[in-house]
């Protein structure tokens, strides 16, 4: 009976259950809040820090991709093919239409809007540059011999005759209108192809200036020319994406300004300058280059305006609105960076 009473007993008033008060879950509120808040700030930190490392690799890989384009060409200026530079041979230029001064336009530059812009014209195709490259920067042309080659099967009977390759296959890289180069390592003659299409063994071209032998190498003869322009795009903020181009055509974007110095020899040393520094006849005394790029990418990633000096061989580019800035970058919040290098040129032989 007294079991019995008790399990009624229990049973007429059940234990009561009890929940979080809210005081107790406001807290809980809070710390989740908290937390959420940290492991966004955590994220968003983390998505900051990628878009600012994938916007750093695209600028170096920009960098190094343009300063290998140029150094493999500038490097190579004045190139006549098996000709020792020590010879300080001079091609023929009479069956070309290019400018004879061979070592003299081997190598030129000229500043855009500079003293001595017009003047280049001489010696480099500015007229098709004129309205593009970017008032300040610099404009470089390098001439050389360049791969693939040709070789004479038999001896040339006149200056005039068509060269033989031994190759079935040899002629049909050189198109009609381009220059080529021909030596046989004593003598050299730059002449413009006459090749009609399907030519396959023969190379056409005017009278030159010598006769050559079996075994003669035929070169191409390139000239590129560098710059930096507008590339007509726009960043995400509407501002111009600017580029380095050769000949006409862009190859790297990104790039917004080209500075170059040369290094002349004067007895022990060597003077670096700029295009106007160097007088007309000092261009084959050049034995390297300094050249200097500043690159930016197309994506804004920088939380604050960016207050740095970027400093080019011989000039400081700052931020807009400085005073008494020479060159001056947009506040458009993307990252920059400057590449730096210095060419030692191997066919260049001073005349001094």
């Amino acid at each position: 009976m007294s079991a019995y009473r008790m399990s009624w007993h229990q049973d007429r008033h059940p234990r009561r259950e009890e929940g979080l008060s809210m005081i107790e879950l406001m807290v809980a509120l809070v710390l989740s809040s908290i937390l959420t808040l940290g492991v966004l700030t955590i994220y968003l930190d983390s998505n900051d820090t990628s878009r600012m490392s994938e916007s750093l690799a695209r600028v170096q890989e920009a960098g190094r991709i343009a300063l290998g384009i140029m150094a493999r060409d500038i490097r190579m200026s004045g190139f006549q093919g098996c000709s020792d530079p020590m010879q300080d041979i001079a091609p023929n230029f009479t069956a070309s239409s290019l400018d004879g001064d061979f070592f003299g336009a081997g190598l030129r530059g000229v500043e855009v809007g500079g003293s001595n812009w017009e003047s280049a014209t001489g010696h480099i195709d500015v007229n098709n540059i004129k309205t593009s490259a970017i008032s300040g920067t610099d404009v470089v042309q390098v001439r050389r011999a360049s791969a693939p080659v040709a070789v004479l099967d038999s001896d040339m009977a006149t200056a005039g005759s068509v060269i033989q390759t031994v190759d079935e296959n040899g002629a049909k890289d050189f198109t009609l209108g381009e220059a080529a180069l021909i030596t046989n390592c004593v003598n050299a003659d730059v002449f413009t192809v006459e090749n009609e299409d399907g030519e396959t063994e023969q190379i056409k071209h005017s009278s030159l200036s010598n006769v050559y032998p079996a075994g003669s190498r035929v070169f191409h003869f390139s000239t590129d020319t560098y710059w930096v322009q507008d590339t007509g795009r726009q960043d995400d903020q509407g501002n111009a994406v600017f580029g380095l181009y050769q000949n006409g055509s862009e190859i790297v974007a990104g790039v917004e300004r080209l500075q170059v110095q040369y290094g002349v020899r004067e007895g022990d040393n060597i003077r670096y300058g700029g295009a106007a520094d160097v007088n007309d006849d000092e261009w084959n005394d050049v034995e390297a280059i300094r050249v200097g790029l500043l690159v930016s990418d197309a994506q804004s990633v920088m939380a604050n305006s960016d207050a740095k000096d970027y400093d080019l061989p011989g000039l400081t580019v700052q931020p807009a609105g400085t005073a008494g800035a020479a060159a001056t970058y947009p506040d458009d919040r993307r990252l920059r960076r400057v590449f730096v290098t210095t060419i030692k040129l191997r066919n260049q032989i001073p005349t001094t």
